[in-house]
Formats: structure tokens, sequence, C-alpha cells
């Protein structure tokens, strides 16, 4: 019965995710009078909307991810070592995000700066520091939790020991312990930036999900279509992201017991 249990929450789990995502796929690829079809999604794509959005959105994402924890891993490390004390406030600060809405943040933002730098809200970048604040949350807590599984100070006294400097240490030492923390919370960074809907829209900015919304508008089983893809593409994703990861915390763990 023990073991029965837990095999019955997991296919009622699979179940559950699973179906839906099929109802999905069959409503998008299938129809009564040519069956399975992918002839829609090749005629989108080879529009430039369509291209532009999906690439809008895969620029976005990974800018995100590359500039949050360019801010993030220096700032938390410095912090672990110079001012512990003051992590619980960094934290109560980082869950901001959480508590202001988008439409509020962007819509507070556009009023104020825009007459100032209309330029800026223009360009599609204008949404990264955004995306940044609305993901900040996810790459505060699973740094922070990567951190604190390390004998930070042990590490880079051990590594400047040996005659590296800080900056090689942070580079060789420090990140690649970090590395599983990092795929854990890009894993969230990009399910949330590639999916942002609210500040694109206000912003006036074309990226995958308001095609979605503009594909569901008038053509409903293209939308369905496109929303799989999106769907698997991310499941892969996150699949090819943990195994990288696994492969890097192996390392990691190596270089850790080496120093």
């Amino acid at each position: 019965m023990k073991r029965l249990l837990p095999t019955l929450v997991l296919i009622v789990f699979l179940v559950v995710a699973v179906l839906p995502l099929v109802a999905v796929g069959s409503f998008g690829f299938f129809n009564e009078r040519d069956g399975f079809t992918i002839q829609p999604i090749v005629e989108l794509f080879s529009s430039s909307k369509a291209v532009e959005a999906v690439v809008n959105s895969a620029i976005l994402t990974v800018l995100t991810v590359m500039l949050g924890y360019a801010i993030v891993i220096p700032t938390l490390v410095w912090m672990h070592l110079r001012v512990p004390k003051a992590l619980g406030a960094a934290e109560t600060a980082s869950l901001l995000p959480y508590i202001i809405p988008a439409i509020a943040l962007v819509g507070g933002v556009n009023l104020v700066l825009r007459p100032l730098f209309p330029g800026f809200f223009v360009n599609l970048l204008s949404l990264v520091p955004f995306y940044v604040l609305m993901t900040l949350p996810f790459m505060f807590r699973t740094i922070d939790s990567g951190l604190r599984a390390l004998d930070l100070r042990t590490l880079m006294r051990a590594s400047e020991s040996l005659g590296s400097g800080s900056a090689r240490t942070f580079a060789t030492v420090v990140l690649p312990n970090l590395w599983p923390a990092i795929v854990s919370g890009s894993l969230l960074v990009v399910m949330m930036a590639s999916g942002e809907l609210v500040m694109a829209q206000l912003l006036l900015h074309r990226t995958f999900p308001t095609l979605l919304v503009e594909m569901g508008q008038s053509q409903v089983r293209l939308a369905a279509a496109l929303s799989f893809i999106a769907i698997v593409g991310s499941w892969l994703l996150m699949a090819l992201m943990v195994f990288a990861g696994q492969g890097r915390d192996t390392k990691a763990r190596a270089t850790q017991f080496t120093i």
C-alpha cells in the first residue's frame, strides 16, 4: 500500500498534466478537412511579423537572464562576505515586485519617464529592466540559497592562499559552485520572461505572447498549435538546462573538494 499510493499520485499527476496538452495539440494540428497539418504554422512563420515576435522574446529572455545575474550574483557574494546582517533586508526588498502589480509599475514609470526619455520606451530593450525587476525574487532566492549551501569564506580564503586574486577566485571557484543555483533560477526566469504579456502590451512591443493573443482573436486553432509548441519547447529547454546543470554540478563539487 505504501508503494501503491505514490504510484497512483504520479499517474494522476501525469494524466492531469498531459491530457490538456494532448487536447490542445489535437485541436491545433488536426481539422476535419485536412486531418493532421502544420501548413497554417508554416504560413504564419513565413511572415516577418511572426518571426519578429519570436526573435524579440528570445532576445528579451537572454538579456534578462544576463543582466539580472550580472547584478544579483556579485551583489549577493559581496553581501555574504561583507555585510551578512543586511541579507534579511535585501531579501525583503527583493520581494517588492510581488507587491507592486506589473500594470502599476509600468504605468507609473511610463508616465514619469516617457516625457524625459521618449526614445528609450520606443526601443524593445526598454522591457529588459522591467523583466529583471519582475524576475528578481526568483534570481535572488536561488542564488542566496546556493551561497548559503557553500562555505563561501573558506573557498575564497583557500583560493586566495593559492595565489588567486578576488576576480579570478570569483570566476573559477564561486561561479562553478553556483552553477546548479544559476540553472534553477534561469529556468524560472526564462519561463516568466518568455511568457510575459502585460508589460509588452502596455509599452506596445511585439513579442511571442502578444502574437498568441492576436492569433487567439481570429485564428483559434493556430493559437492552440502555437501554445502547444511553446509548452513542449519549454519542457525540452528545461530538460536540457537541468542536464547541463547536473554536469556542471559534478565539476563544481570536484573543484570544491580539490580546493
